[in-house]
């Protein structure tokens, strides 16, 4: 039997993080979020640092980075590449709760994994964003600027290294508004996720 990997994209501020690490609790799972740039530098000789500054870049064409290979790989690309064994390595060892990263892509060949989305009405995440630690103090129409400039760079990235699009329902097995509540969210990506397992055992 595979080992059962939930992979979770999100708007930026919907509270999609919470409700990951709430499954991951809920399961007795690892979640692998910030921890996918530590393995990737530990494998790699990047700095953290680095990893994470391209993380939401992407550069002219994979397939033509690919087919010149050595130095001339432009950093975003590396670094997906490297994440995305990271993502594999990961997944083969254990069940565990994959946050972000086209997890859903990466794994898409695996049985035993559900990939959800996580959204959120606007207000609700502006709500979100106001309480992070650090927030600036700034009229809710920046606010909403700011999250559509954030899931663009993740559409962007998403799309350009997939061949899905970002958010879009068909993609996923699971869609939820996280407006239902973290708890209820969380519960039912669990009972969501139990019941595929029980229907690949069959």
């Amino acid at each position: 039997m595979e080992p059962l990997v939930i992979t979770m994209a999100r708007e930026y501020a919907s509270g999609g993080s919470e409700i990951a690490q709430r499954v991951a609790d809920l399961l007795g799972v690892p979640l692998y979020n910030k921890e996918l740039i530590t393995l990737a530098a530990k494998k790699s000789g990047l700095t953290e640092e680095a990893i994470a500054a391209s993380e939401n870049q992407r550069s002219g064409s994979l397939i033509y980075s690919l087919y010149m290979m050595g130095n001339t790989m432009p950093l975003a690309d590396q670094v997906y590449i490297l994440q995305s064994n990271v993502i594999k390595e990961l997944a083969q060892k254990g069940s565990c709760v994959i946050l972000g990263r086209c997890g859903d892509y990466v794994l898409r060949d695996r049985p035993n994994v559900l990939s959800t989305f996580v959204y959120a009405p606007v207000d609700l995440r502006i709500r979100n964003a106001k309480d992070r630690p650090g927030a600036k103090d700034m009229p809710d129409r920046l606010w909403e600027t700011a999250l559509a400039k954030h899931d663009r760079a993740r559409a962007s990235y998403y799309n350009y290294y997939t061949e899905n699009r970002w958010g879009e329902a068909k993609n996923y097995d699971l869609c939820l508004n996280a407006a239902l509540g973290r708890e209820a969210c969380a519960q039912l990506i669990v009972q969501a996720a139990k019941a595929m397992e029980a229907s690949v055992r069959e």
